[in-house]
This record gives C-alpha cells, structure tokens and sequence, in this order.
C-alpha cells in the first residue's frame, strides 16, 4: 500500500540485459501480455513511469512477482562494465541485485535461454548467483517460438498459478433480409 491506495504489482518480472536479449525480450512481453494482461507483466522500459525512482520501482515489483523470468542470451554471462569487468561481478548490477532479490525472498526464478545461449556454469556466476545456475531453464528458439512460448505459458499457468486473460472479440450475427431485427454485435470470448 502507498498513501492508503492497494497498488497492484504484477505477478510476471522480465529481466534482462538490454544489449543482450532486447528483442527477444520484447517480443516474449508482448506474448505474455496477450495471454495474461499488461496488469501481470512486469518490464522495466513498460512499467516504469518517467520521473520515477527506477531502483525502488525495480526492486519492489521483484519483491512483489510470483515469478521471474531471466532472458539470457549468447553475451549474458560475459557483459562487461565501462571499465572492463564483468557486469554480473559488480555488486551493483541491475540484473545481479535483481536476481539475488529473487532467490533471497524464495520468488521461483525461471531462466529462459534465448538466441542460441546456453546456461551459464555457477563458476561463472558469483556466489550470490550459484543456486542460479541449478534452476532448470526453458530454451526459447526462433524455429520453435511459438511452440516455446506455449510451453512457456502454460508453465506460468500450472505451476505458478498465474490466470489468463480472455480478449472479447466483437461478432456481427446477420439475420435474414425478412427479418425486420437489425443486425447486433455480440460478444464472444476468444478461446
């Protein structure tokens, strides 16, 4: 709550590196808000409001998912700072604390392997990250996408009881020329 006000946190956090998986990460958010809501799905470049404290917003909505998904892509494990260092090594790296946070408050942590990437090894990750490694990932491929995302969905679906939205599709029914009744839309849910 904030300033008496419930604010709704979504049940679904992306996170990923934006030189690494920006496009795969975008097109698995746009998946995920089709079938679960824009209200579930958790992306920092859609659900951060300019002027606001990132860092709090960030922390706060991994605190609160039901879930995380990690998009890691071929350059995930090896990106590197300005000075040259890894980025996974700097205590203050976004997708680092992002992570910890995760493990920390027991949130299911769902690695998704995109682009031909492959799971990182723990020895590559600092120790905070370790458990990470043991978490079973779910491969995303460009042959198989569609394929994938389902699986991926109904992964959310089953295991961490995240609910679909339905999208209502209007559906003109025409009556017989003879008949003096207008044509009416009707709402029909799509399945």
């Amino acid at each position: 709550q904030e300033g008496g006000l419930t604010i709704h946190m979504p049940e679904i956090f992306i996170s990923y590196r934006r030189e690494d998986s920006l496009s795969a990460t975008g097109r698995l958010a746009e998946k995920l808000v089709q079938q679960f809501g824009a209200a579930q799905v958790f992306r920092d470049l859609d659900a951060i409001e300019a002027g606001t404290n990132f860092e709090r917003a960030i922390l706060d909505a991994v605190s609160a998912a039901s879930v995380m998904l990690v998009m890691i892509g071929r350059t995930w494990v090896d990106a590197r700072a300005r000075d040259g260092s890894r980025r996974l090594q700097q205590p203050d790296d976004f997708v680092r604390r992002e992570i910890e946070t995760a493990l920390t408050a027991n949130i299911p942590v769902v690695p998704v392997l995109v682009e031909g990437a492959s799971m990182p090894a723990g020895d590559a990750l600092p120790a905070s990250l370790q458990p990470f490694a043991l978490r079973q990932a779910l491969e995303l491929s460009e042959t198989r996408w569609a394929y994938d995302c389902s699986r991926l969905t109904t992964l959310l679906q089953n295991a961490y009881g995240i609910e679909p939205v339905f999208a209502h599709a209007p559906v003109t029914l025409a009556t017989s020329s003879a008949s003096a009744e207008p044509m009416r839309e009707v709402f029909i849910p799509a399945i």
